[in-house]
């Protein structure tokens, strides 16, 4: 296998922009083709939506939840575990599957899955079946997921495409902000005679259906090179990652005893043998899961390494401020919702208009939006430090509002610089690496601020304030990153195939 020029990515049927009736080769290309508008990736944009409205409403209900069952904290965990780790653990390979076999075609698959899951949620009689249901709705998601950048990226060109990457960030805000305060209100209240948290997945199978029926819209793209399934790759990169992932989950449950230890060491051997195997395939002209190739560009370094960052200090304060103000000023769940609704909301609204201020920023607007993300972090610091009262709520919101802002344009920014390095046939690539840094590094903040906390025995005023300066202390690194990222030179874009 060689590293060749790009070539337009044909659709399931010949071509993104293919129509009935074309004769075969005669289809425009995507250079050629009209700008698709971003309203027919509407119902792919419902996968990040109804993906962070699950995260964000079902952790709200948890406490709902072990009430049910009488369970321990250990299986309300499982909860949140058993969708988070096979989650980032096959979305490369979900990415792969949808280069080689149609991305509508895997989009469908998994959300057929996410609501099937959802149903199975909603009626589990234990703690077992709630755990299985969510196992099977973190398949699902790592299915459908890549699926939506990899369209974007595969169908669009310009300014066409930074409006669709912006919608995918407005999106995954807009499921976060409802889903913190529906899981709110479910949390408190029975709704027709069903519990609060059995509601939450009726609402989750209900968009996951009306992306179903929405993404009829979406354009049609696949590989244009046949694709293979690199096995042994993915049994190495899924086995490692489980190892890591399960390691890093349970470790402070678990007292981070011998056993934790040697799946962290199994782990990460098994990930260093399947890169020597990905190296060894590339080097004999066959396409592996991971092209090393791909990974050496050092713009995807460096933007996968901000990413993982960026959302390990996002998960870090989203875990803090819930637990702070219930804890330390007794604000409920609801209330909460509502005090971070208006940060979400400024996210969603701005994130729709990054393309707009990128005429103004350029390249730069990455760095403008970490430091704005900097600034915003520094005045939620001050308040709660010199304004700590049952009124900060709304003292806050004046430095939350700013973090939307700053979060809007580093999130889109930022995935465009992830993207736009992987090659056009192997987009699937590109959203399953983006998603599995994302997903490891939600995890991965939660760990650290949480581990922080347990150790200390902070809470309240003191755990939102360790969690904030945590949060500004990983930022000042992404903006160093940042600044390193849009000082690269840009290398040409390459396309994996065959000569």
């Amino acid at each position: 296998m060689t590293v060749t020029e790009l070539r337009t990515s044909p659709g399931d049927a010949g071509g993104p922009s293919a129509r009935a009736g074309d004769p075969v080769g005669a289809r425009p290309t995507l250079e050629s083709a009209m700008p698709t508008p971003t309203w027919r990736y509407l119902g792919f944009l419902l996968g990040p939506a109804v993906g962070t409205f699950a995260f964000n409403a079902i952790a709200v209900t948890l406490p709902q939840v072990q009430l049910s069952f009488g369970a321990s904290d250990a299986s309300a965990e499982l909860v949140v575990a058993g969708y988070g780790i096979p989650f980032a653990v096959l979305l490369i390979l979900g990415g792969r599957l949808g280069d080689r076999f149609g991305r509508h075609r895997l989009f469908t698959m998994g959300m057929s899955l996410f609501l099937v899951s959802a149903m199975v949620c909603s009626f589990a009689p234990n703690m077992g079946s709630l755990i299985a249901g969510r196992v099977l709705q973190g398949v699902g998601a790592a299915l459908c997921t890549p699926q939506v950048l990899a369209t974007i990226q595969a169908t669009s060109t310009g300014t066409a495409r930074a409006r669709g990457i912006a919608a995918f960030g407005a999106s995954a805000g807009i499921g976060a902000a409802i889903g913190q305060v529906l899981g709110g209100v479910f949390a408190e209240f029975t709704v027709g005679g069903l519990a609060g948290w059995r509601a939450t997945y009726w609402v989750i199978a209900a968009i996951a259906l009306a992306a179903m029926v929405l993404s009829v819209l979406a354009p049609r793209s696949r590989s244009h090179e046949s694709v293979t399934i690199d096995l042994l790759g993915t049994v190495g990169l899924g086995a490692g990652l489980l190892l890591i992932a399960s390691a890093a989950t349970f470790g402070p449950s678990w007292s981070w005893s011998w056993p934790i230890f040697v799946a962290l060491v199994v782990g990460v051997v098994v990930l260093v043998a399947t890169w020597k195997h990905q190296n060894h395939i590339e080097r004999n002209g066959r396409i592996p899961l991971l092209p090393p190739s791909v990974l050496r560009l050092r713009p995807l370094r460096l933007g996968l390494l901000a990413a993982g960052l960026f959302f390990a200090g996002y998960a870090a304060l989203l875990y803090v401020v819930p637990r702070a103000l219930g804890a330390g000023l007794g604000i409920s769940a609801v209330g909460t919702g509502l005090t971070l609704l208006p940060f979400a909301v400024v996210f969603a609204a701005v994130s729709l208009n990054v393309a707009r201020v990128e005429r103004y920023t350029g390249a730069r607007t990455l760095v403008w939006g970490v430091a704005i993300q900097a600034a915003a972090l520094v005045g939620v610091v001050l308040t709660v430090a010199f304004a700590w009262s049952p009124s900060l709520p709304y003292t806050l919101q004046p430095a939350l509002i700013v973090l939307g802002v700053g979060q809007a344009l580093v999130f889109a920014p930022l995935t465009q610089a992830v993207v736009k390095e992987v090659p056009v046939e192997a987009a699937g690539l590109s959203g399953g690496m983006f998603g599995t840094v994302q997903q490891l590094a939600l995890s991965l903040g939660v760990i650290l601020v949480g581990g922080i906390v347990t150790a200390t025995g902070w809470h309240g005023h003191a755990e939102l304030l360790a969690g904030t300066i945590l949060d500004l202390g990983i930022v000042v690194v992404v903006l160093g990153l940042a600044i390193m990222l849009t000082a690269s030179p840009a290398p040409r874009v390459k396309a994996i195939g065959h000569r």
